[in-house]
This record gives C-alpha cells, sequence and structure tokens, in this order.
C-alpha cells in the first residue's frame, strides 16, 4: 500500500481540531499550506508520466503530416478523374455554342396592347419585320397584325424559356386570314431540327398542330377563318401525352417522349421546324405560358368563360382572365353574399358595363350562358336584374322580374321570345341559370334545376358589340319585354359565358 504522510498528518489534525473545537477562521492558513503540499506531491507524482509521453507526441505530428499530405494528393487525383469523365459538348445546330442556364419560368403573358412587352417576368418581345396591332378579340386594346410574306413575327431572345423534359401549356387566341395547307406558325422554340429539340405550335393542313419535331400530335378540326379562335398546346411530363385544344375542347392528343431541348429563341407568330421562317397570317392575342398542364376543365374556362364577379367585399373586379371591371352608379354597397361577400342595390343605383362593350352579344345565334344569385329583399316591384343595349336603339331585358315577383327571361328573334319562371322569394338567395344556343333556344334553371325551355330559334342579334348592366334598365323602357326598372336587394356571383353551359355545369354553379 502507498503511504502518504501529508494525508496521515491530516487526519491527526482534523481529530485534534474536533476535540478542541477551535473556530473556522484559526484554521485557515494551516489548510491553505496543507493544499499547496498536496498539489506539489501531486506534481511529483505526474511528471514522471509526463516526461515518457513528450517523445510519443514529438513522433506523432510528423505522422499526422504525412497522412494529411496524403489526403491532399487523394483528392488532386479524384478531382482530376472526374475532369476527364465529361464528355465534350457538341452544338448541334452550328449557330450557338451557349447551355441551358435559364432560371425557372412558372408562366408568362403577352397581352400585345400595341406592344410586345411580357407581364410576369420581364421577357419582351422584339419584333421583326415591323408588324402592326388590331382590336383585340375583347373589343378593346389591341392584338397584334402579322403577314408571313412580310417575315413579320416576335422573338423571345436572348433569354430562354425553360421546357425541356417538363409539363407545360401553352394558349393564345388567334385570328387566322388565308390559311392554306402550309404551316403557319403559333409558338415555337428550336434548338436543331432534329427529333424532340424543336418545338412548333402551328396551323397546318388549316389544323392545329403541335409537338417537338417528328413527335407531333394533330388536331382534326379545319379552323374557321376571319374569326376568333382559342387555341392550347399541352404536354404532361408526368403521363406523357401530348394535346391540341381548340376552343376549350380537346382536338388531339397522343401518347409522346417528353421535348428535350436546351436552348433557342422562343417565338410568337414564327415556328422554324422546316428549316425556315413558317410565319402567320392574321392576328393573335393573349399569349399565356405556364409551366404546368393545365387540365380540361381549365382550359374550356380559358375560351369561353367571359367575365367573372365574385362581388367579395363589394369589389367590381372581374376575377377572370379578361380583366373587364364594372363602374358602380348610385349607391352600390357591400353586404353578405351567398357565397362570401355581395353587391346590394338600391332603388337609384346599378352596375354598368360599357366599356369594354361585349362583342360575341352583338353576334346572332351566339351561344352564350349567364349564372347569378340573388337576393330581392323590401317588397315586389317590377325590375330588372340584367339589361344589355346597343346605344343609341337595340335593347333586351335579359332577366327580370314582375311587380308581382315573378322571375322571367327573355331574347329576341325580331320579336320578344320569353320564359316566365316562378316567384322569387323575398329576403332570400335564389340561384338563376340563364342559357341559349340555336340548337336548344333559351332555358331558364332555378335553383341547379332546369325550369322551362323555349326549343330551337335564331337569336337576332344587333350585329355590333354590346352594352350590360347588372341592377337596372338605365331608362330603357321602349325594349323587349317593355318593363324593367331599378332592383332592390342584393347580387352575387356573376358568370357570363361564350357557351352554352350544360345542366351539369349549371348545378355545380348553384351548389358552390
Amino acid at each position: 500500500m502507498y503511504y502518504n504522510p501529508l494525508v496521515s498528518d491530516m487526519h491527526v489534525l482534523l481529530r485534534s481540531q474536533s476535540k478542541l473545537h477551535r473556530p473556522r477562521l484559526a484554521q485557515a492558513p494551516r489548510q491553505q499550506q496543507q493544499q499547496q503540499q498536496q498539489q506539489q506531491l501531486r506534481q511529483q507524482l505526474l511528471r514522471p508520466q509526463q516526461q515518457r509521453l513528450q517523445p510519443l507526441q514529438r513522433r506523432r505530428q510528423p505522422l499526422q503530416r504525412r497522412r494529411q499530405q496524403q489526403q491532399q494528393r487523394r483528392r488532386r487525383q479524384q478531382q482530376q478523374r472526374r475532369r476527364r469523365r465529361q464528355p465534350l459538348q457538341l452544338d448541334l445546330d452550328h449557330t450557338s455554342t451557349s447551355t441551358s442556364t435559364a432560371a425557372f419560368i412558372d408562366k408568362a403573358f403577352w397581352p400585345f396592347d400595341n406592344n410586345a412587352l411580357e407581364l410576369y417576368n420581364g421577357l419582351n418581345g422584339v419584333l421583326s419585320g415591323a408588324p402592326s396591332y388590331t382590336t383585340s378579340f375583347l373589343g378593346y386594346g389591341a392584338a397584334i397584325s402579322l403577314s408571313q410574306a412580310s417575315s413579320q413575327y416576335v422573338s423571345i431572345s436572348p433569354t430562354v424559356i425553360p421546357l425541356d423534359s417538363r409539363s407545360f401549356t401553352i394558349e393564345a387566341w388567334i385570328y387566322p386570314i388565308g390559311f392554306t395547307t402550309s404551316d403557319f406558325g403559333i409558338f415555337g422554340q428550336c434548338q436543331a431540327t432534329i427529333i424532340n429539340q424543336c418545338l412548333h405550335f402551328t396551323s397546318r393542313n388549316i389544323m392545329l398542330y403541335c409537338g417537338f419535331f417528328g413527335n407531333d400530335v394533330a388536331g382534326v378540326t379545319t379552323l374557321t377563318m376571319n374569326a376568333w379562335s382559342h387555341v392550347a398546346c399541352v404536354y404532361d411530363s408526368t403521363t406523357q401525352i401530348q394535346q391540341v385544344w381548340l376552343n376549350g375542347v380537346l382536338d388531339g392528343s397522343r401518347s409522346a417522349s417528353p421535348y428535350q431541348g436546351l436552348y433557342g429563341a422562343t417565338t410568337i407568330g414564327a415556328t422554324f421546324s422546316s428549316g425556315a421562317t413558317a410565319g402567320f397570317n392574321g392576328y393573335i392575342d393573349q399569349v399565356r405560358f405556364e409551366s404546368r398542364a393545365k387540365n380540361g376543365t381549365e382550359l374550356l374556362n380559358d375560351a369561353t368563360l367571359y367575365v367573372y364577379y365574385s362581388f367579395d367585399g363589394g369589389s367590381l373586379v372581374d376575377n377572370g382572365l379578361n380583366g373587364i371591371n364594372g363602374t358602380a352608379s348610385g349607391s352600390v354597397v357591400s353586404t353578405t353574399g351567398r357565397l362570401n361577400g355581395a353587391v346590394q342595390f338600391s332603388s337609384s343605383s346599378y352596375i354598368y358595363y360599357t366599356y369594354p362593350p361585349f362583342y360575341f352579344l352583338g353576334i346572332s345565334n351566339q351561344a352564350f350562358s349567364i349564372s347569378l344569385w340573388a337576393n330581392p329583399t323590401g317588397s315586389y316591384r317590377a325590375s330588372t336584374l340584367v339589361f344589355v343595349q346597343q346605344l343609341p336603339g337595340w335593347c333586351v331585358h335579359f332577366i327580370v322580374m314582375t311587380s308581382t315577383g315573378y322571375i322571367t327571361a327573355h331574347l329576341w328573334d325580331g320579336g320578344d321570345v320569353a320564359i316566365n319562371g316562378p316567384i322569387l322569394p323575398l329576403n332570400t338567395w335564389t340561384h338563376i341559370g340563364y342559357t341559349y344556343s340555336y340548337s336548344d333556344g333559351l332555358q331558364l334553371y332555378i335553383n341547379g334545376v332546369i325550369y322551362s325551355s323555349t326549343g330551337s330559334f335564331t337569336y337576332t342579334a344587333s350585329g355590333v358589340p354590346m352594352y350590360m348592366l347588372l341592377g337596372n334598365d338605365g331608362g330603357g323602357t321602349s325594349c323587349s319585354p317593355g318593363y324593367g326598372g331599378p332592383f332592390t336587394g342584393a347580387l352575387d356571383e356573376f358568370y357570363l359565358y361564350t357557351r352554352e353551359i350544360t345542366a351539369s355545369d349549371v348545378q355545380k354553379l348553384a351548389n358552390p
């Protein structure tokens, strides 16, 4: 056993202190001396061990340096091997040596309102061949006018819109003039004229055609000349389905491997898939791109939903794509709606849409539909819910309420065509659906259920764009059906379509 004299002396000291009961302050010098002696003893015991370890530490330092140097050499060798594995990037079209470094772009929009500006990302177009502008399909704003013979088109360059191996949707409104069986380009992006590296959305054989060069889908419907049509090219990279859509209806579909182009200028009104410029002849408007595959419901809405007013918070802003906002006259205030907010009308107020006038309502036999919620208050009186007119002269009360509370729907075939509906209950929200097509005539729906229809007849329109008013007729007492006036109550969720919506559509709108 190891003998420590300091520890033995400490025990003796403690026993003696316990007997004498000396105060603590008197013990402090002796305790400090004992602690110093114990520390010195520990240092003496550890010194031989430290002396033995010093040579080992000195030997370990060169070994660590050698290991670090070996690791650095291995890293340099690995980097050299990785550089040798990368193949030389060849320029396939021999016109550019750049590769795709484009940032992700989720959407883009070119409205062509007397310029080629893009509204979301600054992907502004450069005009070639000095194209001009004409009136938009909306009746206000502008659309670009292009001539194939004059090599007029728009180039989005040098910015690359990344489309390789991705889903996307390309939409536009087009007004073709003098198309033949040749290609007339709508939208393109071409890296090289080899399979899957040249995107082209065109008219070919006077039908829609979209693909990636040798990997293409064709439509089956002949495009209408001298008229506006909504067109779309869609690719879904998950399902690998390629589609073309005409006026919101699927016109062609097939399985297709993805587009693989990494660079190349994006063009509007021209494609280069044939090795030469395939320009457009006519007008192009409202070009949209989204980096996802839109579904059929969305495309049908994009093509046919003309305006949508939610009236939330009393707002008269168009919640659809076309941006046709309303203007209030008199006291139109916000109130609780059937779905969120609504607008409340008094006996001297209404909402009017005089700019732009609705062009399609002036076309004879043009199909269209209206959906809205109405909540009459106070007492029954002859009043107008929806009214259209062309200043001066031509006007029709589309939806009115009689002095006894009956809802009636009207249209014109050279005389008044009417459906007499049920009584609208006061202080209650009622859904009203109003549709027209030449084949089905005028149909009235109440709370999602068809109430009555007229059968086929010819809608004799004014031939010019029409103005629309909600909640009043603006004093148009000489118009069909000859009665109307200000509506007292609330309106909510107003939709106007450029097609005859189906019974299923009405059912959905009546049950939000």
